[in-house]
């Protein structure tokens, strides 16, 4: 009898899957747009790319995305999933095959859950309140973080109760709870106006015969009384479906050899993408004074566009799967100096810059970092761009002689180093028609590099509506912060 038949015939299902394994479909859970649409509340909308759902209600905003076992592996927790049964992956049994079955079963269902405070006093989630319920009627209630401060199950006792008594799993045991306490959400203190929270909410793993599944966030804290406990509260209800999992959809696009960055020191584009996974950086959105603020009350021109920089950053986490923090700083701040983008929207009043907040302006970028001027909104109350190049100027003056102020060639890294454009994207301006719309963005070079830009397209604009149409404006922004954190550094 061959080697091959002895196998198949054998009595050892180990061998047999090993041997020939069975064709396996993998699955993901992606938003139900006609169940979304069915809860006639415009608060609820779809990703750029439809893989998430938002609830916004301006003052605050929630996102929810499923991750499916391929993107926790391979890119959320790439190094934490190699291993088999000693992987440190808390989410999924990493590249561990079950004997018995022939292929890797779910652990857990995971959701990420990120939420953005813009004007609400005080927020707060409880994922042990939030639960699944599948088409089939299964209840899937939500996981605490540890066993001390959870009151039903914890994914600290679900590891315990499986953990042995080796040095390895103790190891192991410890790795994998180090992981979930840096991203499992958990009841802490509230997110405050201004701040943002993400983070992982797990639950037990769904059955294969499921189709559809609704997350339901039950009291989600909107507000606290005035013995600062909890008052107000919402019910929240997302929508997926189960469907085959497409891998090309979910990884993220870098760009080719033949986009090799102009300036850039060594490495074509898609080694450059690919060292930057999990880089934190800071972007900072820059608070500035407006004329007619002087002796005033501190107006918020500087925050016209309040989700803007929140979006792009949303889109960059996804797309770049990197970890930007993002902050606010006054342009005169130190804080500025640790920036890798300062971005700076312009709204509808016209700014003050003192020299000292040029001079800082001008040290952000002598530490290494890039910054870009956008216009927010459309007016004739002062002339913009006049202003903004005047600005350019007056910081490459701080600088030293080296400098230049010019159009940005078509060709440069900011428009391929990440994912190719043919030039500037469509702008607001180029969409409202206005009269003097440019084709063209204004650079500030320092010793031949890239340093600084001004827009006039109102791409903030375009970033804070988050129209699904409109993704070469978010490529723009993704290139620009590739380009300042793997190409810039300090002089």
């Amino acid at each position: 009898m061959s080697v091959s038949l002895m196998i198949a015939s054998g009595c050892d299902p180990a061998y047999r899957y090993m041997f020939f394994p069975p064709d396996r479909t993998e699955y993901t859970l992606v938003p139900n747009p006609d169940l979304l649409y069915l809860n006639n509340d415009t608060s609820y909308y779809l990703s750029r790319d439809s893989l998430s759902v938002t609830f916004d209600r301006k003052t605050f905003k929630i996102e929810v995305k499923y991750f499916s076992d391929y993107q926790l592996n391979a890119f959320e927790f790439p190094d934490d999933s190699r291993d088999g049964e000693f992987s440190a992956n808390p989410f999924t049994y990493a590249n561990w095959v079950d004997p018995q079955l022939g292929y890797t079963p779910n652990r857990f269902t995971v959701f990420k859950v990120s939420i953005f405070n813009y004007a609400s006093s005080k927020l707060n989630f409880d994922p042990e309140l939030s639960f699944l319920i599948t088409d089939r009627g299964d209840v899937l209630p939500g996981y605490g973080r540890e066993e001390k401060s959870s009151r039903n199950q914890s994914i600290e006792g679900y590891f315990r109760k499986r953990k042995g008594s080796s040095g390895v799993d103790d190891e192991v045991f410890e790795r994998r709870m180090g992981i979930v306490r840096q991203t499992v959400l958990y009841l802490g203190r509230p997110v405050y106006q201004g701040d943002s929270r993400e983070g992982i909410v797990v639950y037990d793993p769904i059955d294969e015969s499921v189709e559809k599944v609704k997350l339901v966030m039950k009291s989600f804290i909107t507000g606290y009384d005035e013995n600062n406990e909890p008052g107000e509260f919402l019910d929240l209800q997302f929508y997926f479906n189960r469907v085959p999992l497409q891998r090309e959809r979910f990884a993220p696009v870098v760009a080719t050899a033949d986009t090799v960055a102009q300036g850039f020191v060594s490495g074509d584009a898609g080694s450059v993408a690919s060292t930057l996974r999990n880089a934190t950086f800071e972007l900072h959105q820059i608070r500035y004074r407006i004329e007619e603020e002087e002796g005033a009350f501190v107006q918020q021109d500087w925050n016209v566009k309040p989700n803007a920089l929140t979006s792009l950053v949303s889109f960059l986490k996804d797309s770049l799967r990197v970890r930007p923090v993002v902050k606010v700083s006054p342009a005169e701040s130190p804080e500025l100096l640790n920036a890798k983008v300062g971005f700076l929207f312009a709204g509808s009043s016209k700014p003050i810059f003192a020299d000292i907040e040029v001079q800082s302006l001008a040290n952000l970028i002598k530490r290494g970092g890039f910054l870009f001027i956008d216009n927010s909104a459309f007016t004739a109350s002062y002339q913009y761009y006049d202003f903004m190049v005047a600005l350019l100027q007056n910081i490459g003056s701080k600088l030293d002689r080296q400098v230049r102020v010019i159009t940005i060639p078509n060709d440069h890294a900011i428009y391929k180093i990440w994912r190719k454009l043919s030039g500037p994207p469509q702008g607001m301006d180029d969409i409202e028609s206005m009269p003097d719309r440019r084709n063209y963005i204004q650079g500030l070079f320092w010793r031949d590099r890239l340093v600084a830009a001004v827009s006039s397209k109102g791409y903030s604009m375009m970033w804070n509506q988050q129209d699904p149409n409109q993704l070469d404006q978010y490529v723009l922004g993704a290139n620009l912060v590739t380009y300042a954190v793997s190409t810039l550094r300090a002089q």
